[in-house]
């Protein structure tokens, strides 16, 4: 059995009674990342396999069809990718929050002049 497999067993086991909605898929995320931590795939391959994970549970849910585009659409645009990234970043203590609410408050101000 490969890499995807062994992940994918391990994960349907975790999201056993979890419903696949928009809501859930960053849980999901979650699952995919914990495990895919724990596997042989390094660096780019891991997010490469998370986000092939959670793709299969999306296809896989007895879910509609709206919502199964929806959240395919989200997968394919690469925005749980640049979720899983952003995960990443921070437990490697590379985001800095404080300078991103600075920053956000300068937009803000230029933006709606107050």
């Amino acid at each position: 059995m490969g890499i995807f497999e062994n992940c994918y067993d391990e994960l349907k086991k975790k999201i056993t009674n979890l419903e696949i909605t928009p809501q859930s898929i960053i849980k999901i995320l979650q699952y995919s990342m914990e495990i895919v931590e724990l596997s042989e795939a390094k660096g780019d391959e891991q997010k490469k396999l998370v986000e092939k994970l959670v793709k299969q549970v999306v296809i896989d849910a007895p879910i509609s069809d709206l919502k199964e585009k929806l959240l395919l659409d989200m997968i394919e645009e690469g925005i749980l990718g640049d979720m899983a990234s952003l995960v990443v970043s921070a437990t490697k203590g590379e985001l800095n929050i404080n300078a991103m609410v600075e920053v956000a408050g300068v937009c803000c101000k230029s933006c709606f002049g107050k």
